[in-house]
């Protein structure tokens, strides 16, 4: 935001220099970002009065004027002819420098002399275009330095004001911070309003409905004024600080906005009908043309001003069209409020609208300085409009300020800022923020703070305001002591890091994506007419909701490398993934991978075949024993976006940990691909409170081994799983594995069943089996098979 350091002045005595000011600013928190002179530097450009102008005796379009300082006339020949004697002007004499490298000197135009030059605002660089020759007030005194008379000896400092300190986004704001900081003297300004109208309660009647977010409104009425153009200094000023100029009315409210940080509005009473004004929220299809000249809808959220016909205004953002203070205005109502900050951001956010009073009301302005920052205005309009301002004010204020009031301990400051502190320096310090402090008891003030300084709301905030007064570079600075304890990863951290590698080592790539997917790649999950967590404010069609799965990101990215040539893709992601819950979405962490292309890169020695179900299988059982996690159990399944002859569940615990399998040939059509990727997707939500508890061991057996085979015809839809669990039942100390080294099927195996040979290994860990003892194992398995899967054993062999 731009201050004037010449506006600062008039709030301040004993104002340091731009510089040393900018420095101590910023060294207290509030950063100056840059400081910059307002205007062209100018030298030996003084006021001056012409006194006559005669035709140039050899040129027709030039005049011969004679012009006067407060001391001396000079000739001048010049080219404008708008002004006339008595008119007061801007002269540049002998020796002066003017923007752009111009320098004035005595010359001969036309055969005569020249002393100096007249000039326009252009050539002072004020302005890109003028009418002639600069025409100054009657009262401009003569002689006075020209950057003096118009104020182009300021400064302009932008100053980067944080969110929380809307105390500070005026004038009279930051200069009541400078005052505390550098010690120089606020002063007050005093505004008087002569009230010479009739009473305020015969021109409008203003209520505020009960449940609108208004704490306060107060408003006045001038009557008879003349809208007219601002005056230059006061248009020179706006401009300054970024703000067009639009007439002497509504550039008060302007200006009184950056003085005091409290924004007003103009209206044009005669405009407003019934004579009545109304803080209230909108009713259901409402609207209000605002003064940009969009119309916009409203809903029953909004904060407006209304009048007897409906809206005129949105609360605290922007006026309406239709009550505009404009050229054929009269009588003024002058509007200065208090809104609730939520409620004008909710109301500006909806509408896509901001101005300058919308961003000081969605911070907070004083809501004690509203009834001081009306009367400025009045007196201001009335003094540069005319009229006369009726008597009295209307002041609406249903539950008036209560000051925030906090103990403040010195020995709790000391703690937290190293530095010895006395009662005094802190009452010295509060005095100077505008903090009333009382000793409460030993060592404890109770502090009472101003109602501008609404970011000030416990000790701990009182305790900074004592480190910025007394200064950061004041605290000694001291090396912390203090035991370094070492971080603790927790379990995500490390699972994922397996994972990571255990992946990686398997030539698996790791690819990133969005966790928000367009309502095409969420449906593909199924089921249809799923519910997601939608994002309310998407960047795109394509980013609406967040993914409940992380494979058709994945999918995705196979057909972005597929229409790059690469046809040989093994990608993975480690993210979570977001289901609707409760207030909040829940999220769960997947571990997902893609597998396409061939088993092995192409080469003359390698065959070309491609990647099945049993690739991606191995992949997963890879990856639940890098994690140690025994126990797991794979059971056919079938998942929306796997084949449902071709995909199986991961199980741990009676947990389902995941899915893995051939694409769904739906799946294969829609990316439009050769052939079925392989996917798997596990829950590493199911696993994590198993994982990190180490392998389990078994010492080398000191006994041997025997060995038997069965052959055995089952019916085909029996899983494998089931047989093996089955058989190690039996007796868990004894068989030490089982292990298939063949399946066959047709010939003269009868169809819907398949032919299956084991490997049993039995070994004692406590003594040398006999072949009794195994025989009678392994009658115990042919028995099992045959009782509990209707199995025919072919024939059975051992060592």
């Amino acid at each position: 935001m731009l201050f004037s350091y010449n506006w600062l002045k008039e709030y301040l005595d004993r104002l340091p220099e731009p510089k040393a000011l900018s420095d101590a600013l910023t060294m207290s928190g509030t950063e100056v970002e840059s400081v910059t002179p307002a205007g062209a530097l100018l030298s030996n450009v003084v006021t001056a009065q012409v006194l006559n102008c005669d035709k140039h005796p050899n040129a027709d379009k030039l005049q011969l004027c004679s012009v006067k300082t407060d001391r001396e006339e000079f000739s001048i020949v010049c080219g404008a002819k708008n002004m006339l004697p008595g008119d007061k002007v801007v002269l540049a004499l002998s020796g002066a420098e003017l923007p752009g490298g111009i320098k004035i000197k005595r010359s001969k135009i036309r055969g005569v002399e020249s002393q100096g030059m007249m000039c326009s605002e252009v050539e002072l660089g004020i302005k890109e275009t003028s009418n002639g020759i600069m025409i100054l007030p009657e009262d401009t005194p003569l002689g006075k330095d020209i950057t003096e008379v118009l104020g182009l000896n300021d400064f302009m400092m932008e100053v980067g004001i944080t969110p929380n300190r809307a105390d500070l986004l005026s004038i009279r704001g930051l200069a009541r911070e400078i005052a505390a900081v550098t010690g120089a003297a606020f002063k007050e300004k005093a505004v008087t309003v002569e009230e010479t109208g009739g009473p305020v309660d015969d021109f409008v009647q203003v209520s505020i409905e009960t449940g609108a977010p208004c704490r306060r409104y107060t408003a006045r009425v001038i009557e008879g004024v003349k809208v007219a153009p601002s005056p230059d200094a006061i248009k020179r000023r706006l401009e300054a600080h970024g703000i067009r100029s639009i007439n002497n009315v509504v550039d008060v409210t302007n200006l009184v906005l950056l003085e005091t940080g409290q924004p007003l509005h103009a209206f044009d009473l005669d405009k407003l009908s019934a004579k009545m004004i109304d803080v209230r929220l909108a009713g259901e299809n409402e609207s209000v043309e605002t003064i940009d000249g969009k119309v916009r809808k409203l809903d029953p959220t909004m904060l407006v001003i209304a009048d007897g016909a409906g809206p005129v205004a949105l609360a605290g953002i922007m006026g309406g069209k239709s009550s505009e203070v404009g050229d054929s205005t009269v009588t003024v109502l002058l509007e200065s409020a208090w809104f609730e900050p939520s409620a004008v951001r909710r109301t500006s956010k909806k509408a896509g609208l901001s101005s300058d009073s919308s961003y000081r009301f969605e911070r907070g302005v004083d809501m004690e300085g509203v009834r001081a920052a009306l009367d400025m205005a009045a007196s201001l309009i009335n003094k540069l409009a005319g009229g006369r301002v009726a008597s009295g004010v209307v002041d609406i204020y249903p539950e008036e300020f209560k000051p925030a009031s906090m103990d403040f301990r010195r020995k709790r400051a000391e703690e937290l800022l190293g530095i010895e502190l006395t009662d005094n320096k802190i009452k010295e310090i509060f005095n100077r923020l505008g903090i009333v402090a009382e000793e409460s008891s030993e060592g404890v003030l109770t502090a009472t703070v101003p109602s501008y300084r609404g970011d000030l709301k416990n000790e701990t905030d009182l305790v900074e305001e004592v480190a910025r007064i007394f200064g950061y570079n004041n605290i000694p600075t001291t090396l912390p002591m203090g035991q370094l304890m070492p971080g603790h990863t927790g379990r995500l951290f490390n699972i994922r890091n397996s994972v990571k590698e255990i992946l990686t080592n398997h030539g698996f790539l790791e690819v990133i994506n969005y966790s928000f997917v367009s309502r095409e790649m969420f449906a593909l999950t199924g089921p249809e007419g799923k519910t997601g967590v939608t994002i309310l404010n998407p960047l795109s069609e394509d980013q609406v909701l967040m993914r409940d799965s992380l494979l058709p990101s994945l999918l995705e990215n196979l057909r972005k490398n597929l229409s790059r040539k690469n046809e040989q893709v093994k990608i993975f992601e480690f993210a979570p993934v977001y289901l609707p819950g409760g207030k909040l979405p829940e999220e769960k962490w997947r571990a997902s991978g893609l597998m396409y292309g061939l088993r092995w890169d192409e080469s003359w020695n390698l065959t070309k075949d491609g990647l099945d179900f049993y690739d991606v299988k191995g992949v997963v059982e890879k990856v639940f024993e890098g994690l140690s996690l025994d126990g797991c159990e794979v059971k056919r399944a079938e998942g929306v976006l796997f084949h449902p002859g071709k995909s199986a569940a991961v199980t741990f615990e009676g947990k389902v940990a995941g899915m893995f399998g051939e694409a769904h040939p739906d799946v294969v059509r829609k990316f439009d691909l050769k052939k079925a990727p392989l996917l798997f997707e596990l829950d590493i939500d199911a696993v994590i409170e198993r994982y990190g508890q180490g392998r389990k061991y078994k010492t080398l057996p000191k006994f041997p081994e025997s060995t038997r085979d069965i052959a055995f015809i089952v019916r085909e839809d029996i899983p494998y799983g089931e047989i093996i669990s089955s058989i190690e039942e039996l007796d868990t100390n004894l068989i030490e594995r089982v292990e298939l080294f063949d399946v066959y099927c047709g010939g003269n195996i009868p169809p819907g069943t398949r032919s299956m040979a084991l490997r049993i290994v039995y070994r004692s860990m406590e003594r040398t089996l006999t072949a009794h003892e195994v025989e009678e194992i392994h009658s115990g398995v042919s028995r099992r098979l045959a009782g509990k899967f209707g199995a025919e054993v072919r024939g059975e062999s051992g060592s």
